[in-house]
């Protein structure tokens, strides 16, 4: 069994790519071994310059997931260091799994959304007012505790670009000499090089679209003039938050919300659940009278309807996904 720093013991690989390799260890060294993730930074150089630089890069990486670490929704930082010349970052382990399965081949109805992105909004509103970009965020990278039911945002791409630069290829904090992110959710500038916080917001608009719709980003058509994204004629959802969501994921980053915060303001100045909820009951009400529908099925609907209103805690937002479900 190995042991990195007399204290993690591996148990097992999460993944390995091209930025290193991912491990699940315990830290023996705490009374209850608690798990942790360990993510491991090789690299091949021997040129002393390129190892001092590396090694002044890695400790700034670590300052900032370190300063991200203290929020709530994201892993804190436990440790970082080196040992036989690769380096090691020992980060918080939250138990549970990403949206995927929420999302992708199913459609979601516009309360799970709303809800999705004044979370994730509100994370990464934090994120930018500490000046970092996270340059991966995806379904796979907003992971749902199985605790609580909050969503963590994991795996920033402040780590990948320190794996890039083990690579022994540098990049400035603000830009990167090459693309980190993913395809469907990475806009034209980040595949440039050039990320910016508007580029995190477009990234949280196609994951928005893709909750949605049900369809995957690379598998949407885009106008042929324009470039944008074409996407609302395949979801059920509200004029108002169809023009928040298009705004988020416009072509030129000059056209999208410039960060976060703004993005969470404009979702803010929507209709509140209750008055959406309000509406839908009024039109099924409406509904089953002109076709003489039974009275008290009328108002099972009704009652229906009022309980996905304002979830407060893990499983009343179960509770939205299921009952929403069944009148979508």
């Amino acid at each position: 069994m190995t042991v990195l720093a007399g204290r993690y013991e591996i148990t097992k690989k999460l993944d390995e790519g091209g930025f290193g390799i991912t491990f699940l260890a315990r830290d023996t060294m705490q009374p209850s071994q608690p798990l942790c993730v360990v993510k491991k930074l090789s690299h091949n150089q021997t040129n002393p310059e390129f190892i001092k630089r590396i090694t002044e890069k890695f400790k700034q990486e670590a300052n900032i997931l370190e300063k991200l670490g203290i929020h709530t929704q994201i892993p804190q930082l436990l440790a970082y260091f080196q040992q036989h010349s690769n380096f090691y970052i020992v980060q918080e382990f939250i138990e549970g799994q990403n949206i995927e399965k929420e999302i992708l081949g199913n459609k979601r109805n516009e309360v799970y959304v709303r809800n999705l992105l004044q979370e994730v909004l509100k994370v990464l509103s934090f994120v930018h007012q500490q000046g970092v970009i996270h340059l991966d965020i995806k379904p796979a990278n907003l992971m749902r505790s199985r605790k609580d039911g909050r969503i963590f945002l994991i795996d920033f791409g402040a780590v990948k670009e320190l794996m890039l630069n083990t690579q022994g290829k540098f990049a400035s904090s603000a830009r990167t000499s090459l693309p980190i992110g993913t395809p469907g959710y990475m806009p034209t500038e980040q595949s440039l090089g050039q990320p910016r916080f508007a580029s995190d917001v477009y990234a949280v608009g196609m994951t928005a679209i893709a909750a949605l719709s049900g369809v995957q980003p690379h598998e949407l058509e885009e106008d042929p003039h324009t470039g944008e994204v074409i996407w609302s004629n395949q979801a059920q959802v509200s004029k108002d938050l169809a023009e928040v969501i298009t705004k988020m994921v416009r072509r030129h980053h000059s056209l999208r919300y410039t960060s976060a915060e703004d993005a969470l303001q404009a979702l803010n100045s929507l209709r509140p659940f209750n008055t959406l909820c309000f509406n839908t009951t009024t039109n099924i009400i409406k509904a089953a009278k002109t076709t003489s529908a039974d009275t008290s099925s009328v108002k099972g609907i009704a009652t229906k309807t009022t309980k996905f209103t304002k979830p407060t805690n893990a499983e009343a937002f179960k509770n939205t996904i299921n009952t929403n479900n069944s009148l979508t």
